[in-house]
């Protein structure tokens, strides 16, 4: 499906960055870069995860979940945002722990690594962002939210090395700690986005409409629908990478039980050709 390869595109860009971080952090000595790293690697194991995890959401519907297996999306997700937060605080806190340890001066070549992972990271992030929108996947949406992030991060070591560069240059000791600051900054940023995706991912798995201009399209589908006068309401809910669509029609007051129920099941029919929707009710309201 089109999410799993998506996401498989991700998992490759980002066993390429964790290579080249945590390598060129311990080349040229780096800590926040080598902290950088370990972000990527976070950020490889989400879509692990992710890919795995998409794999169970797209089971069909079975007796136990009459409606499918979508909102295992947002489990996901849930599990996603709480991982970045453990990994983020545990960074944070190795670095405040060695805070006052002898500082190793990165060597200037890294600042030329950094730049080239932010400029990576960035198209990675705006792609997944984009592509999340675009099927309505929250899970792509969270990871691009992720990868964000480390663009965030990135930037904020390439900071951190300058300082740390100047302050060696001009024997500034403070400013040579420029690196070990800016993980303990990289690692809030990190607590920050995972808050943010658990908190999306609560709100889902309560429930949550569906994009009003998605809506359109399918009120568009029914009105086309033989037998239909108007519609009423149509209420969708995302299931994961699914929808569930309770759809009220307007038909003629004056025709058969049959009739009506015929104009529904045609309604339903329509719908379910998307491959989007997993579930459909329509009730029938006739013309007063």
């Amino acid at each position: 499906m089109q999410h799993q390869k998506i996401m498989i595109k991700s998992f490759l860009v980002n066993i390429f960055l964790v290579v080249l971080k945590i390598v060129s952090g311990i080349i040229f000595g780096s800590v926040a870069l080598i902290a950088d790293g370990i972000h990527s690697i976070s950020d490889l194991l989400s879509d692990i995860f992710v890919i795995l995890g998409m794999r169970h959401s797209l089971k069909p519907a079975d007796d136990d979940h009459p409606f499918g297996h979508g909102k295992f999306e947002y489990v996901l997700s849930l599990l996603l945002g709480i991982s970045i937060v453990i990994v983020a605080y545990n960074l944070g806190k190795e670095v405040i722990e060695n805070f006052n340890n002898l500082t190793t001066i990165p060597n200037i070549l890294s600042i030329v690594v950094i730049l080239l992972v932010v400029l990576i990271k960035l198209i990675l992030a705006k792609y997944l962002i984009n592509k999340g929108h675009e099927t309505d996947s929250e899970i792509i949406s969270a990871s691009g939210k992720e990868s964000f992030s480390d663009v965030i991060s990135s930037a904020v070591v390439f900071v951190g090395v300058i300082t740390v560069l100047i302050g060696d240059y001009f024997n500034v000791t403070f400013l040579t700690k420029g690196d070990k600051i800016a993980s303990i900054i990289i690692a809030l940023f990190i607590i920050r986005i995972g808050i943010v995706i658990i908190s999306d991912a609560v709100n889902s798995l309560q429930g949550k409409t569906v994009k009003e201009e998605i809506c359109i399209v399918y009120k568009n589908d029914i009105r086309k629908v033989k037998g239909v006068i108007g519609v009423d309401k149509l209420d969708m809910i995302s299931y994961g990478p699914y929808y569930q669509a309770i759809v009220e029609i307007k038909i003629l007051g004056n025709i058969t039980v049959k009739e009506g129920h015929d104009i529904a099941t045609e309604v339903q029919e329509k719908l379910m050709e998307s491959e989007k929707i997993c579930h459909v009710s329509v009730h029938v309201n006739p013309e007063e």
